[in-house]
């Protein structure tokens, strides 16, 4: 199956330092076993699939956001119903550094720029990482 990934990270799949992607999964589509085709330019000219390799197996994560003391945003990252760590701008846990440099993510900060909402969905993996 082909997954699309954004240009800022194929080199970090390449090079092994992202290890997984996290996704949204309504109809579970994906499974252990299955193909990956990771591509960028999903849909359009510009497709080009710079990797094939096999979902080793995928967790569910559930990104929570509330608000803590004067409006100071706050989110929790769950995994398999297992919470992981949580995040203020000033106080990130040192759990969720490695889970956004795994993510392919330079630090928490971007990470949760990207994630900046609730959000339920899988972590697909390629690797034997689990969490």
């Amino acid at each position: 199956m082909v997954i699309g990934f954004n240009k800022q990270f194929p080199d970090k799949i390449i090079a092994g330092t992202k290890l997984h992607t996290i996704r949204e999964d309504v109809h579970n589509r994906w499974r252990a076993g299955m193909t990956m085709h990771m591509a960028t330019g999903v849909r359009t000219k510009q497709y080009k699939c710079f990797k094939l390799d096999v979902c080793n197996g995928t967790q569910i994560i559930e990104i929570k956001w509330s608000r803590l003391y004067k409006d100071a945003p706050r989110a929790a990252v769950y995994v398999d119903d297992r919470c992981i760590g949580s995040y203020t701008n000033m106080y990130p846990s040192g759990f969720l550094k490695v889970l956004a440099r795994n993510d392919g993510f330079d630090s928490v900060q971007e990470f949760f720029e990207w994630f900046k909402e609730d959000f339920k969905g899988k972590l697909i993996h390629w690797t034997d990482l689990r969490y």
